[in-house]
């Protein structure tokens, strides 16, 4: 079958040419959607992104709280708790000062009962001075001050240099001394006590003379305990007694044993043995 054109010929143009319109190419300008699209992507990751860190944020606040609520409560428990750890270490520290004390101690007790035993019954002592180191200045003897370490130092007179020289040997035999010096030994006159003396009681004569008239050595003796200074800690202190009294000295103080020589004796010409 053939088609036929039924409109009318002016009008057949016309048809024609918008069909030809309609079939065209399309016109420019589509890719508006895709950049509005692009817009709103970056917008909605935008967003997401502030809501993620802003609840980071807060997270880390409520940690920081509970972090801060934890540490009050621990410092609490530390204060109620902060008596008995000072309890503890003042105990621990008496503790360790009793030890130490028990064991720097110096037995003067004994050393001077041993010194009682070991003394003459001839040589007679006017004073007698126990310190425990050179550095409590009490002694007039520079012997003394050679060694640091305990030490007993006796003056008083004997009937001659012979008695000194047996007292120095005896003195040596005393537990505990490790050396015995003699710091001086001279010959000094005694007087008549007068008639007091002669009158008087065995006691009254004794203390007038103790060892007799005429000439006499009156001697200083320094006895060393060496030994005995390893056990000796800190502050040195000093005691200063007349024959019949014991000293007691505090035994604080730690020595070196220094060198030191022992004075010899030479017996006295003309002295009573």
């Amino acid at each position: 079958m053939r088609a036929v054109n039924l409109l009318p010929t002016d009008l057949r143009g016309a048809a024609r040419a918008t069909a030809e319109r309609g079939a065209g190419p399309e016109a420019p300008g589509g890719a508006g959607a895709f950049v509005v699209l692009g817009v709103l992507a970056a917008c909605v990751a935008g967003v997401a992104g502030y809501v993620l860190a802003e609840n980071s944020i807060k997270q880390g606040q409520a940690d920081l709280a509970q972090a801060s609520a934890r540490r009050q409560a621990l410092q609490a428990q530390a204060a109620k708790l902060k008596p008995y750890a000072d309890f503890d270490t003042a105990a621990k520290a008496r503790v360790q000062t009793v030890r130490d004390l028990a064991g720097s101690r110096f037995d003067w007790e004994r050393a001077l009962r041993n010194l009682s035993r070991a003394i003459p019954a001839d040589v007679a002592l006017k004073a007698l001075t126990g310190d425990i180191s050179t550095s409590a200045g009490n002694s007039s003897s520079s012997l003394r001050g050679a060694i640091s370490a305990p030490a007993i130092t006796l003056q008083g007179c004997a009937a001659g240099q012979t008695h000194v020289a047996r007292l120095m040997a005896r003195l040596r035999d005393v537990d505990g001394v490790t050396r015995v010096s003699l710091s001086k030994s001279a010959a000094e006159d005694v007087a008549d006590g007068g008639s007091s003396a002669a009158t008087g009681s065995a006691t009254e004569r004794r203390n007038a003379a103790p060892c007799g008239k005429g000439k006499r050595p009156s001697f200083e003796v320094v006895m060393f305990f060496e030994k005995a200074s390893a056990a000796v800690a800190a502050t040195p202190t000093t005691s200063t007694g007349t024959v019949g009294t014991t000293p007691t000295p505090t035994p604080t103080a730690t020595a070196t044993p220094a060198a030191a020589t022992s004075a010899a004796i030479a017996p006295e010409e003309g002295a009573a043995p």
